[in-house]
């Protein structure tokens, strides 16, 4: 190649360097303040309900050393369901998330409900602590907590895009839910239209 293959190559890096524009400033302090709330959420859900919520990585490395604990006769099958519980409640989250928000963009006035996806999110967080205090129900609040984080997740990557993710290593999961709750929007607008 020599010389020629060389500056084609330092070319194209320039091309891909220049073409990455750092975030606002605004959207670096807004991305690290929900992260910190993600963080605290978890926090308190592993003290007071005993299961971390934030991260559906955890869950599903928890789900299968629960299957493999049962296939080794150390315990039933209630650990890997509850990871399973957690799993599918951030699952939920993320899909109303993209059934509140149809776009990767605002518009103000426009379809999508970011308001309506933090409130939920806020009621989602009392629930989880009203439901423990009323009936000490730890696996139930510990899901509505984990449906919050699937649901903040995937607003802030519908917002932000893959800039900012909020609860860990789970973009996976969010990006599935988020476009299963799209598509299932676009099937229920079609259906309604008849």
């Amino acid at each position: 190649r020599g010389i020629s293959g060389d500056t084609e190559t330092a070319r194209k890096a320039e091309t891909v360097r220049q073409a990455f524009k750092r975030p606002a400033w605004w959207v670096l302090i807004f991305g690290w303040s929900l992260a910190a709330c993600a963080g605290i959420v978890n926090s308190v859900s592993f003290r007071c309900f005993g299961h971390f919520v934030s991260h559906a990585t955890g869950s599903t490395t928890s789900i299968a050393l629960g299957i493999e604990g049962v296939s080794h006769g150390r315990h039933g099958w209630e650990q890997p369901a509850d990871a399973a519980k957690l799993l599918a409640s951030f699952l939920v989250g993320a899909f109303a998330c993209g059934l509140l928000i149809d776009k990767n963009q605002v518009h103000i006035g426009g379809k999508a409900l970011y308001g309506a996806a933090l409130v939920g999110n806020a009621l989602l967080l009392i629930a989880a602590v009203g439901i423990y205090d009323a009936a000490g129900d730890a696996m139930l609040s510990a899901c509505c907590a984990a449906c919050a984080c699937g649901l903040q997740n995937a607003m802030c990557t519908s917002h932000f895009g893959a800039v900012v993710r909020t609860t860990h290593v789970t973009g996976t999961l969010t990006d599935i839910g988020s476009t299963a709750g799209r598509m299932a929007m676009i099937f229920l607008r079609k259906g309604c239209r008849r």
